[in-house]
Parts: structure tokens; sequence; C-alpha cells
């Protein structure tokens, strides 16, 4: 049973990491189509990081389905080139996600008024970094790849999905709790379990690697321990984030309608006053 669904999955690796990304675009696509510009929660104005992050990240998903095809017939050189994109996105992707988790928390007290600036200047010394390790460090490009994405993970992924679960469960806890909708907030907390979930299967189980925990935490043993590939864990959280995230996306509808309920309401009290005034 366990060799036939290893095979499975082998045979099916393309249509896993095509799925994987697929849920991650249509996340982007969902808080994109939804129109948030006459919202006043502060998660309205916060959204379009996490829309960024899921269209990224799944470029990058599909970046393992499309370059192999590619590889067949392009020059080795132009396959580096994208490989070093895909990295580039992997880390892009992760800073998006945290300066989402940041943006949550804002207004930041004065003595964390740096965190801000955090994910930008973490990918900044990933990417110097890597550049480094790429000209200096005698290491093949596989090799550099390889290790530039389970740092990128480590560095940014991880903290990014971690604050970003913390984030939104704080900021719904205090500003969607008011508006009595205890069901979009229930969703929301889902949403922030599915990050804290991909904190862990997405920033701490990486590729197996040289060095603690990357050698004793990584896909191999997972896969070992599980029989299911790692990807496919990531795929059903960013699934579960994806419906939790257009579930809760209704509350922007929930709060117009508030507003114009409460409109009308004054209006009338102002035309009842009106028509008093007047029989007077």
């Amino acid at each position: 049973m366990t060799e036939t669904l290893q095979s499975l999955f082998a045979i099916n690796r393309s249509l896993v990491f095509f799925v994987y990304g697929l849920v991650f675009f249509v996340l982007g696509l969902a808080i994109t189509l939804q129109s948030r510009r006459h919202s006043r929660l502060s998660l309205a104005r916060r959204l379009h990081w996490l829309a960024l992050f899921g269209y990224i990240h799944g470029l990058h998903e599909w970046g393992d389905v499309f370059i192999p095809i590619q590889a067949t017939y392009l020059p080795l050189p132009v396959i580096n080139v994208l490989q070093a994109v895909q990295l580039g996105l992997l880390a892009v992707s992760f800073t998006c996600l945290f300066q989402f988790g940041v943006d949550l928390l804002r207004p930041l007290p004065g003595r964390w008024v740096w965190l801000r600036w955090l994910p930008v200047g973490i990918l900044l010394l990933w990417s110097l970094a890597a550049l480094v390790w790429l000209t200096v460090v005698p290491v093949t490009l596989v090799e550099w790849h390889h290790l530039a994405g389970i740092w990128s993970r480590y560095l940014l992924g991880f903290p990014g999905a971690v604050l970003a679960a913390y984030a939104l469960y704080r900021n719904s806890s205090q500003l969607i709790t008011p508006l009595s909708e205890p069901r979009t907030l229930r969703t929301l907390h889902w949403a922030g379990i599915a990050l804290a979930g991909y904190a862990i299967v997405g920033g701490l189980v990486v590729s197996p690697g040289p060095y603690f925990p990357a050698n004793w935490l990584n896909t191999e043993t997972l896969e070992i321990w599980l029989i299911i590939p790692v990807p496919v864990y990531r795929s059903m959280l960013g699934f579960i984030l994806m419906l939790a995230v257009i579930r809760s996306l209704e509350i922007f509808d929930l709060e117009i309608d508030r507003r114009l309920n409460e409109m009308g309401v004054t209006k009338m009290s102002f035309v009842s006053h009106d028509q008093t005034a007047s029989g007077r």
C-alpha cells in the first residue's frame, strides 16, 4: 500500500505541483476581485499583500511543472536563469506574506516601528548572501539553488507565516468581533490556523541539507513518516487558507450593508423629525 501511494504521487508529481500553485493563485485572484474600496476595516487595506503572496507563490510552484518541460529543448544557461528566477519568486512571495503580517499589526508601538522594514531587510540580506555565496564560495549552481531555497524558507517563510497567523488572529479578534459576526470570526481563525500549519510544512520542513535542522526535519524524513509527499500537505493547507479567506471576504459586504442600514435609519429619523416640525 505504501509503495503504491508513493509511486502514484511520483507519477503525478507535475499534477501535484500544478494544483499546489493553482490553489495559491486562486487565493490571490479571489482577493483581487473582491472590492474593498469603501471598507473601514484595517484588514481591507492589508489584503493586497496576501494576494501578492498568492500570485507569486503560485507562479513559483508552477515553475516545478514548466521548467522541466523547458529543459527538454532549451540550453542549460537559460534553464539556470529560469531556476534563479523561480528561487527569487519564492523569496519575494514569502516577503509579501511577512509584510502582510507586519501591516496587520500596525500602528506599531514606538519601539517596534522598525518591524515594518524587517521583511524587506531580510530579503535584501538573503539576496546579498546568495549573491556572495554564488560568486565566492566554490559550489555548483544546483547546490547554490538548493541551499538558498532552504534559507529563504527559514529566514522568510517560517517567520512570515507565523507572524501572519498571529496578526490575523489578533486583528480579527479586535476588529471583527465588534461587528457581531461569529461565523466570519471563526473563518478568519481557520485562516490563521492554516497559516500556522504552513509555517511548519512550508517554512521548517525543507529539502534535506547538510546542517541542523535540515538534516533531521526535511521533506524526505516527513514522507517516510507520513507517506504522502510534503507538497500535498502544503497544497491542502493552502486550500484551507483559500476557502477561509474567500468565505471571510463577505465581511466587507456585511459591513457596507450595515452602514447603509444605519444611514437609512438616520435618514428616516430626520424625515420624521421634519414632518413633526412642519405639522406644528
